[in-house]
């Protein structure tokens, strides 16, 4: 008698649930991130593509990157992605040295660290201010530079900053008082953290309502530290508790949650893709470009910008977690490096492109206009980075 066997396409829901079961069982077998790895490399993989996104979209120009990069203009930014991933990594590393050898010492490391991103702020503005204003760079119009030393003053009290030289300074305000969040965290007041954080980004909400601002840096137009270190000290808190929070995701259903983050995102990616035509003609009448402005305004680090950092970074991580190993064998050999060394990636990336600035008159064509080419050279800058990480160049001079 022949074997009866149910055709494919009339699979009983109880057979495909089953091979649903059976991929998804392969997947954490074979394809997931190793619980067991003493480094999360899944955070230097994501902090290298945010630099990836960074050099792409710092690089400008036509270029079919953008597709993946947003060039600017999608609802959360490679910036964001640093901030938060560098808030995760201080609050482990920095929070493990505090449950070791003690908050004084992790304070002192923390410190330590601040102070290298400091002098390397300093540097990276005096000389991208002098060379940019030398040879007429794009930024370099708008920035007086006719009182030298008043200048260098003010930068190098952390008054003044300038393009591209924006970040490393936010970064360096948050290291300087990272310490603080640190001593929270230890002695157990995480909420107290957590409110701190929360009412300094409210309080920035409502005073960029006034003709004026509190402490004003001259040329930060968008990374002002009250409003984006409520991404950071999150970040740190949940780096810090990391075991305690991971151990209750390990609760969830594993296959509904990452479909879950994963319908978020795609719903976040549809929202950028309709955005205020397809609302407009729903609800006319209404302004969505303020309030558009509002949510999702990124100097001000509006509250929908920061669902949707979280949201992208929450399916990143699942995602990143489910699939580590064909996401690591097709992209790792370049972002790891990028990310496991990330200020020196993004401060080199500033000398390369600032030379190709500098070379630009001079090139017979209008690159920036050439998709094809310009794309090209922007994946150039990226594996000459790449390249200057594996011959460790310049690594006693660049902090890393």
């Amino acid at each position: 008698m022949a074997e009866s066997r149910t055709p494919p396409s009339i699979q009983t829901p109880k057979q495909r649930r089953f091979n649903l079961q059976a991929v998804w069982r392969y997947i954490n077998i074979h394809w997931r991130y190793p619980i067991d790895a003493k480094r999360d490399l899944r955070l230097d993989l994501l902090r290298g593509f945010a630099v990836f996104v960074m050099v792409v979209d710092h690089f400008g120009g036509s270029s079919w990157l953008y597709l993946v990069t947003g060039n600017n203009s999608f609802f959360t930014s490679g910036a964001e992605a640093f901030v938060l991933i560098s808030g995760m990594v201080v609050g482990m590393v920095y929070g493990a040295i505090a449950q070791r050898e003690g908050i004084k010492t992790a304070a002192i490391k923390a410190l330590q660290r601040a102070w290298t991103l400091y002098k390397l702020t300093v540097v990276l503005t005096l000389a991208l201010a002098v060379i940019s204003d030398i040879f007429e760079l794009p930024w370099s119009k708008g920035v007086n530079l006719t009182d030298p030393i008043a200048f260098t003053l003010r930068v190098i009290f952390l008054r003044e900053t300038y393009y591209l030289a924006d970040i490393p300074m936010m970064y360096t305000y948050l290291m300087f008082i990272a310490p603080a969040g640190l001593y929270l965290l230890y002695t157990g007041r995480t909420r107290w953290l957590l409110l701190l954080s929360f009412a300094g980004w409210i309080f920035y909400q409502y005073l960029t309502t006034r003709p004026t601002a509190l402490f004003p840096i001259i040329g930060n137009t968008t990374f002002h530290v009250v409003a984006w270190q409520l991404i950071f000290f999150a970040a740190m808190a949940v780096g810090y508790h990391r075991n305690a929070l991971w151990a209750r995701v390990r609760t969830l259903p594993k296959w509904p949650y990452f479909l879950f983050a994963t319908a978020l995102f795609i719903w976040l990616l549809h929202l950028y893709s309709t955005e205020i035509p397809a609302l407009a003609r729903l609800y006319p009448g209404v302004n969505w470009d303020l309030i558009w402005k509002e949510l999702f305004d990124k100097a001000d680090v509006g509250p929908g910008r920061i669902v949707a950092t979280v949201i992208v970074f929450q399916f990143a991580y699942l995602f990143s977690t489910y699939f580590w190993v064909p996401i690591r064998h097709v992209f790792g050999w370049m972002l790891e490096p990028l990310g496991s060394n990330s200020l020196y990636s993004y401060t080199m990336h500033i000398v390369v492109i600032g030379l190709f600035y500098v070379a630009l008159p001079y090139l017979p064509i209008d690159i920036y206009k050439q998709g094809n080419l310009n794309t090209a050279l922007q994946l150039g800058v990226l594996l000459v980075l790449w390249l200057m990480i594996r011959r460790q160049f310049a690594f006693d001079v660049v902090p890393r």
